[in-house]
């Protein structure tokens, strides 16, 4: 995901079709700012979807121990190749 643009509500009100447009095709992200304050945050859906789908897997804890110990094999170097483990050659 790109940096936050941070942006006044009244910015956002008057280049908000613009916005949109930057969210779907760039991934642009925005801040939006109220009376100085952070209030919302414009995003793309694919990015949106990705943080939900990043958070349904932080939750799980049995995928997060498969990950953390496939981390651990591949920094002690204890790995297979595709063929090892599909038992043919990778198609390219």
């Amino acid at each position: 995901m790109a940096a936050l643009t941070t942006t006044t509500t009244t910015n956002a009100k008057a280049r908000f079709i613009s916005m949109v447009r930057k969210a779907h095709e760039l991934g642009q992200a925005y801040l939006i700012t109220h009376r100085g304050e952070d209030s919302a945050v414009l995003l793309g859906s694919e990015e949106y979807e990705g943080l939900l789908e990043t958070i349904a897997i932080l939750k799980n804890n049995k995928i997060v121990a498969s990950i953390t110990a496939s981390l651990k094999d591949l920094k002690e170097g204890n790995i297979s190749s595709f063929q090892e483990v599909i038992g043919r050659k990778q198609n390219k």
